[in-house]
């Protein structure tokens, strides 16, 4: 994280099991009329956990995390995230002993849900890393608006049933993914049957998998990148990536940042980093 992003003291206030792999906590933000809320449905901040000093570093080891708000209510202060249980990590095995009273830091949020205003219906797509995401996503639908959610989950009983005003028809698979089998949320996309009219995709989930829906709707089907907005959460063997990024990736940010810089979107920018990165087999 940057030097001049701003961090919050976040107080643990409840803790929950929404599912057999999903743990929710509810946070007391010290601040909250000075906390930052992008107000986008995938806001997304960093968690800088006890030990950690904030830049992500403690012991040759990262003790901050990026996690999606599953909801804010600034009124009250009060905020909320999903945590997916799994074997290892410092976010997971935080989360599995956390009570009230413990403390983090949270930074700023980003988010990137944005559907044109003429959309028509939308496909949701995303493993338990994005679901909670997803989920205030569709929790805040309009009435009127159609959508098809794609969920892939750890277990059948992690299903979560989500309210909507929308028309909402939904997909859940379980046992693939979550770095345990391969996904098959890229393979469920493609046998999406798209209706007429003007959509929008939103995806969330491995790096892999975000990288061939990304190439799929842009490529094959020839979408705009307005009208997705593709997101890679995490990464299947990240120490193994990057340490190969080490060796192979240069200055490949660069192509990121200099594309924004002459004014291209960030869509359009990411795209550019996406492609170097696979001529260099990353």
């Amino acid at each position: 994280m940057e030097d001049d992003i701003s961090y919050f003291r976040a107080e643990v206030r409840a803790v929950s099991r929404v599912t057999p792999n999903m743990i929710r906590i509810i946070f007391a933000v010290t601040e909250p009329d000075t906390f930052a809320s992008s107000g986008f449905a995938d806001e997304r901040l960093a968690v800088a956990f006890p030990g950690s000093n904030r830049a992500g570093a403690t012991n040759g080891s990262s003790q901050q995390r990026s996690y999606t708000v599953r909801a804010w209510d600034q009124a009250t202060g009060d905020l909320t995230i999903d945590f997916v249980v799994h074997a290892g990590g410092v976010a997971a095995q935080w989360a599995l002993r956390a009570t009230p009273g413990d403390v983090v830091q949270v930074s700023d949020t980003l988010g990137w849900y944005d559907p044109p205003a003429d959309s028509e219906w939308q496909l949701l797509v995303a493993d338990m890393t994005g679901l909670p995401a997803l989920g205030r996503i569709v929790e805040n639908l309009p009435a009127g608006s159609r959508a098809q959610v794609i969920v892939e989950t750890i277990d059948a009983a992690d299903w979560q049933q989500l309210e909507s005003a929308a028309e909402v028809s939904y997909q859940w698979l379980s046992g693939t993914g979550h770095g345990q089998t391969p996904s098959v949320l890229a393979s469920a996309v493609r046998r999406f049957d798209f209706p007429p009219g003007r959509g929008y995709v939103w995806f969330a989930g491995e790096a892999a998998e975000s990288r061939v829906v990304r190439k799929f709707l842009r490529r094959e089907l020839g979408w705009p990148v307005e009208r997705f907005e593709v997101l890679g959460y995490w990464r299947v063997r990240k120490e193994e990536w990057m340490a190969r990024y080490d060796r192979l990736g240069g200055d490949l940010e660069k192509i990121y940042t200099e594309a924004v810089a002459e004014g291209r979107s960030t869509d359009v920018a990411l795209e550019l980093y996406e492609e170097a990165l696979e001529k260099v087999g990353l």
